[in-house]
């Protein structure tokens, strides 16, 4: 151990003193006029295929500084401009590849030299998974280029035997809450992808649970913040692209994953390829179990002014949830030939999930006290499937790019949720059943075409069409309801970019769009019992049907400026909309049997549009990465999700949480990232956000206020040589305040240390999730209450509310690699792994 203490000591020492020591000693050396022009292109040795977002790095020779550099582009070209005249040396990397080193170059106009350098074909040969000894860090990054963020999962220990949630958590700038409700920089309405297409597998149409897809399943993750007109508007928050693995080996290779955990946690997973030179085979499949137990408390107090009193209901939550569920990928390339590639995938997703639920409350109404409790058991079973067509087509030049697509949606849900209550006061009796059986269906065809002309001016150019409906047939009380909502949307854009120098662009378009919208509500004319559900209930049906037919023009227009090779500045505007998803769309309460506290959706939602306005700035060397971005949103009809409605029912007034629409509301949103590499054995990643909101409404007053937070999180990864790997990250908010009150700080942390085996194909993984067991939501509010009804009187509720939805738990992980791992041999048809890869350029 003292050996490899000497060897980080040694790491430690040189990466502080080196650059202090070279500006020491050269600091009064003549500056060289910076009109070198480097160049070359970037392929894998095996395949002669281009490699995507390699780092080429130039060290001046004679003081053995990082001068500049730059990343290769798609087709693997890259071209570093304005560089000093001087000695260099150029260090190419890439993930999975051997770093390759090329010296001398002569910047130097004359004999043996010149200013403009070509490198010509630079070949990286893979990393064979085989080798042993230090393993490199890397594989796990985080990439940032000028429209996106990238971040590889590689390594990263949250892949181990986790979700897709836990995957995301450990994006800068990304925070998952504890109903794995996915925001950027604070922003909850973002947009969700699989592989550039919507899919019933980011779970019961929330916008952004992901917990039904298995980290090991996921290659990368991608984000833009502000979109260009090329892409779908949806999400004022930016879009989340999570790309799923489909493999890009030859021959057959594939990866076996176990995880067990306490409280009965499984979860068992594999992923396969099989290529030729005409076809490339791939497939997964996820099992996966286990006691998820969460717990809670809620205080409410009603508070009289006259007559003085005070009404009161304190509850605990106990929640155990137990899913079932069940996950297979098919899917095939066939390459028609070196430059065309046609592919098709089917995923398939079957859940069983049980949640027993268990309150115990005490109510003191009117100097009546009550204690009682409330049994709850909700088995939810259903299935998705998801067929996907692409085809894409690079011709015989660099520059040029056809992609089409269409894909078919099919998702079943089938919910029964029944209770009883110890208390006869409850209005809950114990023979009282909810059945909900839902089906959704979506079909998706897109076509893209790219083009660029002599290097300067590109255009992309693309059409749509979306056509989804969702539908609820609910039974409550032996009384039937249905709820049906639908949505086509036909979409064509222009984007065209031009570069006015080597330094200076413009991209600017416009997206055009007509959509159509219909909702209703339908139920009995009459109802055998009365409760405040069936209240909710002939409230919604009231204001049905409810159509909404709009056309929307969304441009967009950004200015590029690259202040050096390693820094770019770009601003941005576009247009954005929020459209209302099935989760604020349901009129019918997610739990009807704790009439404490209900929530529903909203089936007559506007869409809510935004105008948003950004600033990033990206500064990268070899050392560390630095990302930061500034934006300004102004947003009309905006979507409150934490609507408060009050409903008078047998004399008395019930707070029912719902979705509406607020005029308007002006934010400030920041975030930053840095990921630090003080040596090749560690890395370091911080990141931070906020926001400043002001929402404003002449109607309601929940409607109005201000709200603002920030969030803070950090990764620390360590490589021991021939020890183990050990990754420790921390995440959390500060103190928030939201209209109606405050959310308090929270904070947790996780911690995974791995050991790899047989020379680094087995590795075993000891994780533990939510270390400190912290990981909590707490909220405190207060909002004022005036009753419709003139015999009811005005009052002031208070809330205070704390939910963990997991406690701490510890799992091992067990993970298998087989295969040659030799890369793939075509060209142009295999930059993304194949047809349909799944990056963020494409379907939109």
């Amino acid at each position: 151990m003292n050996f490899y203490r000497t060897l980080v000591l040694i790491y430690f020492t040189y990466f502080l003193t080196a650059d202090l020591f070279a500006h020491k000693d050269h600091k009064d050396e003549p500056k060289m006029p910076a009109i070198g022009i480097v160049k070359g292109m970037i392929l894998d040795s095996v395949s002669s295929s281009p490699l995507q977002y390699a780092s080429i790095s130039l060290i001046n020779l004679h003081s053995n500084e990082v001068v500049t550099g730059a990343l290769s582009e798609e087709n693997g070209r890259f071209i570093i401009r304005e560089v000093p005249l001087g000695k260099y040396k150029a260090v190419i990397e890439f993930i999975g590849y051997k770093k390759k080193e090329i010296s001398d170059i002569n910047l130097f106009p004359g004999q043996g030299g010149g200013i403009e350098q070509s490198l010509g074909n630079i070949n990286l040969k893979v990393s064979s998974i085989n080798l042993a000894g230090v393993e490199v860090l890397g594989e796990s990054q985080f990439i940032q280029t000028i429209d996106k963020q990238i971040f590889t999962v590689g390594k990263n220990l949250a892949s181990a035997g986790g979700s897709g949630s836990d995957v995301l958590r450990k994006v800068p700038s990304l925070d998952v809450d504890i109903d794995g409700v996915i925001s950027i920089a604070g922003d909850a309405n973002v947009t969700v992808l699989i592989d550039g297409k919507r899919s019933g597998l980011t779970g019961s149409g929330r916008r952004g649970n992901v917990d039904n897809i298995a980290a090991s399943m996921i290659e990368k993750i991608e984000v833009i913040t502000n979109p260009s007109a090329k892409y779908d508007p949806d999400g004022v928050g930016g879009i989340i692209n999570i790309v799923l693995k489909r493999g890009s080996f030859d021959g057959l290779n594939g990866t076996v994953s176990a995880m067990a955990g306490e409280r009965g946690k499984q979860n068992l997973n594999g992923n396969l390829n099989f290529r030729t030179n005409s076809w490339n085979l791939f497939g997964s499949a996820n099992f996966k179990t286990g006691e998820r137990f969460g717990k809670g408390i809620r205080q409410f107090q009603n508070v009289y002014s006259n007559p003085d009193r005070t009404d009161s209901l304190f509850q605990t939550t106990k929640r155990s949830q137990i899913p079932k569920n069940i996950s297979a990928r098919l899917g095939a390339d066939y390459y028609l030939s070196k430059n065309s590639t046609l592919g098709y995938s089917f995923d398939v997703l079957d859940h069983r999930d049980l949640t027993e639920q268990k309150f115990n409350y005490l109510t003191n109404d009117i100097d009546t006290l009550v204690l009682g409790q409330i049994n709850t058991k909700k088995y939810d079973n259903g299935y998705h499937l998801d067929h996907v067509l692409s085809y894409e087509n690079r011709f015989s030049s660099d520059n040029q790019l056809l992609k089409a697509f269409t894909s078919f949606s099919h998702e079943i849900d089938d919910v029964h949720e029944h209770g009883g209550s110890d208390s006869e006061t409850n209005s809950i009796s114990s023979n009282d059943k909810t059945n909900a059986f839902e089906e959704n269906n979506n079909l998706t065809v897109a076509i893209d075409y790219t083009d660029r002309f002599k290097d300067k001016i590109g255009i992309e150019v693309g059409a749509k069409a979306t056509v989804r409906n969702f539908g609820t047939d609910l039974t409550y009380l032996n009384d039937k309801y249905t709820s049906n909502y639908s949505e086509d949307i036909y979409a064509a854009y222009l984007v065209s970019q031009y570069e006015l120098t080597d330094r200076f662009g413009l991209k600017f378009g416009a997206r055009l769009e007509q959509v159509e919208t219909k909702a209703s509500v339908e139920g009995p004319l009459e109802h055998v019992d009365s409760t405040l559900i069936t209240k909710i209930f002939d409230n919604a049906i009231d204001n049905s049907p409810f159509n909404n037919p709009y056309f929307q023009i969304y441009p967009s227009a950004f200015l590029l400026l690259k202040l050096t090779e390693k820094q770019n500045l770009q601003f941005g505007y576009s247009k954005k909309v929020n459209r209302p998803n099935r989760r604020t769309l349901s009129p019918f309460p997610n739990n009807t049997q704790d009439i404490s506290r209900v929530r529903n959706g909203n089936p007559f939602l506007r869409p809510e549009y935004s105008d948003v306005i950004e600033l990033k700035f990206s500064s990268n060397s070899r050392k560390y990465n630095l990302n930061t971005s500034l934006s300004f949103k102004n947003t009309e009809d905006v979507i409150m999700w934490w609507d408060r409605d009050y409903v008078e029912f047998d004399g008395k007034s019930y707070e029912i949480m719902t979705a509406g629409n607020a005029e308007k509301s002006e934010s400030i949103n920041y975030s930053g990232n840095l990921m630090f590499r003080p040596m090749p054995l560690a890395s370091i990643m911080f990141w931070g956000y906020g926001w400043n909101s002001t929402l404003t409404d002449k109607g309601e007053a929940d409607f109005n206020g201000n709200s603002k937070g920030t969030g803070l999180g950090g990764q620390l990864t360590l490589n021991l040589p021939r020890v183990a790997r050990l990754e420790f990250s921390v995440r959390g908010r500060g103190k928030m305040k939201i209209t109606t009150g405050t959310i308090p700080s929270n904070f947790s942390a996780d911690l995974g240390i791995q050991k790899s085996f047989l020379q680094n194909k087995l590795s075993l993984t000891l994780k533990v999730s939510d270390l400190f067991d912290t990981g909590k939501f707490i909220i405190d509010t207060s909002n004022e209450v005036d009753p419709t009804d003139p015999d009811l009187d005005s009052y002031t509720r208070l809330m205070y509310a704390e939910r963990q939805r997991e406690v701490r738990f510890t799992s091992v992980v067990l993970n298998y690699n087989f295969g040659k791992k030799q890369n793939k041999r075509w060209n142009k048809n295999n930059m993304r792994g194949g047809g349909g890869g799944g990056g963020m350029d494409m379907d939109f």
